[in-house]
């Protein structure tokens, strides 16, 4: 039981009584979930600045489209690695 609440945010208390309540307990996130949150989000900025240019302009920036591809397909092995390790 200690382990299993080493693994959570709680104290092993709090997790024994969500346990009796029947909640769904769930593990920590690992320490590089806010980092992937934010360069996620940083990512999805840049796109929604693609979409708007190329509305706007009727153009599209193939370098900063290749630019957030890249960053995309490194958050896919960086979230791969930190949830699957």
């Amino acid at each position: 039981m200690t382990k299993l609440a080493q693994a959570t945010v709680l104290s092993r208390e709090e997790f024994i009584r969500e346990a009796l309540r029947g909640t769904t307990i769930r593990e920590r996130p690992p320490a590089e979930y806010g980092e992937i949150l934010h360069e996620l989000r940083r990512i999805g900025s840049n796109v929604h600045q693609l979409l708007l240019k190329a509305r706007t302009l009727d153009y599209v920036d193939e370098i900063m489209l290749q630019d957030s591809l890249d960053a995309i397909r490194h958050m896919g092995r960086v979230f791969l690695e930190s949830f699957h390790s």
